[in-house]
């Protein structure tokens, strides 16, 4: 029986229980790499999206879109660091890894891990139906003891957890070798974004914001405590490409162990505070992590304060477009959209922090807000940075002060 679903063509293979239940297992084609995994289809919820808890062994379809980007990340980063030597330590049906040692040229070694035994069977299934025997090797332990068991092993390391990354961060940059990628993924973004601020603080120890651009300020904190932990390791992590998107953030951050210890420094420099004005919509920047933060807007209101987070470049360009070079050349189906993301991460890169929302803006002013790519070329005219941002449709990124956006918005 042959069923064709969004992700690609799915064949029955077999089934087997799961908690009294029957789970079909299915042959999936993602990329050029084939595996089998239990129907998504049996573990979704009611509003129709995928559920871990609700399966032993966890294949999400939605996430095709990420790891393709991954793919052109891993061949970008093989190019730069010759060979590669992967960890996909919480791996599920082994998806991510197997596509990084089937489809990036330069892999060495790959060490896919899943704690669970179910997991681990059909890895070890997967691998053989790939014919990646002698590049692939399977493990079913704890994800921090294959991390830790591996010290300085590992220049391409992937953390893509349910949930928070944060439990595993210590472990992956102990395996990190002297110069690596660390990427890694988190779906607790209602925490990072100022939704439960509480549990942003446990888990992250940093305060997070209810703003027009709390996602960007979600990234900038999961960033920042990557680089405070990395810090612990005498390694400098610099990101190379972030995006938020649907339900996840997703960091690529390029790790420089030991004697450059001027990177390290650099990047504690670029770390600080966020101050904002609901009011007004006026941002200050607060670089340090020990730093005395200003308590009242010009306009008279109180600020808001987020972090300690990261105040730097949220990307590479030329790392970005390479990516995106990469990605043209693959037969994805989905490589338009990646390629329209990547267009925009690329393009707001250069910026500063944060973004505005010209709706917002023009409500406060009460106007009809206007065509966003006028009011970027009006502020390009005038000497400032300004560009779209993959963060929000109407949102738009530019070091203009808020009086000349101001200016600008009622001139339109």
């Amino acid at each position: 029986m042959i069923m064709n679903l969004k992700s690609s063509v799915i064949i029955i293979v077999e089934s087997y229980k799961n908690h009294c239940d029957l789970v079909r297992i299915i042959l999936i084609t993602e990329g050029k790499t084939k595996i089998e995994a239990p129907d998504p289809e049996s573990f979704r919820t009611k509003a129709g999206d995928y559920a871990p808890s609700l399966t032993e062994v966890f294949y999400n379809p939605d996430m095709e879109f990420c790891r393709d980007i991954s793919i052109s990340v891993a061949q970008v980063a093989a190019a730069m660091l010759s060979k590669l030597y992967v960890c996909d330590p919480l791996a599920g049906v082994g998806i991510r890894g197997l596509r990084y040692a089937n489809e990036v040229k330069g892999v060495a070694r790959c060490i896919i891990n899943d704690r669970s035994r179910d997991a681990f069977e059909l890895i070890k299934r997967n691998i053989s139906l790939n014919g990646l025997n002698s590049a692939v090797e399977a493990s079913s332990t704890d994800a921090n003891i294959v991390l830790w068991g591996n010290p300085g092993k590992f220049n391409f390391v992937d953390l893509d957890p349910f949930g928070s990354p944060a439990p595993f961060l210590d472990a992956a940059c102990g395996s990190l070798s002297r110069r690596g990628i660390l990427a890694l993924t988190a779906t607790d973004t209602a925490p990072l974004s100022g939704a439960h601020p509480r549990a942003c603080l446990r888990r992250y120890g940093a305060k997070p914001l209810r703003t027009e651009y709390c996602h960007e300020i979600g990234v900038r904190i999961l960033v920042g405590f990557a680089q405070r932990i990395g810090g612990l390791h005498d390694i400098a992590l610099k990101p190379l490409l972030v995006h938020a998107t649907r339900h996840y953030f997703r960091i690529y951050l390029l790790g420089e162990r030991g004697a450059k210890r001027a990177d390290a420094d650099e990047v504690f420099k670029k770390m600080g505070y966020i101050s904002h004005c609901n009011r007004c919509l006026r941002r200050t920047f607060n670089f340090g992590l020990v730093t005395e933060l200003p308590q009242e807007c010009e306009c008279g209101e109180k600020f808001s304060h987020a972090g300690p987070l990261w105040l730097g470049k949220l990307g590479d360009e030329k790392i970005i477009h390479q990516v995106a070079q990469d990605l043209a050349n693959r037969d994805f189906r989905l490589k338009n959209q990646e390629i329209s993301l990547l267009s925009r991460c690329a393009e707001e890169a250069a910026g500063p922090p944060t973004f505005y929302d010209v709706n917002l803006m023009a409500g406060l002013m009460k106007k009809s807000p206007p065509k966003i790519e006028k009011l970027i070329s009006a502020l390009r005219s005038h000497g400032y940075f300004a560009s779209r941002t993959h963060f929000s449709p109407t949102g738009f990124r530019t070091d203009a002060p808020v009086e000349e956006i101001t200016k600008v918005i009622r001139g339109a």
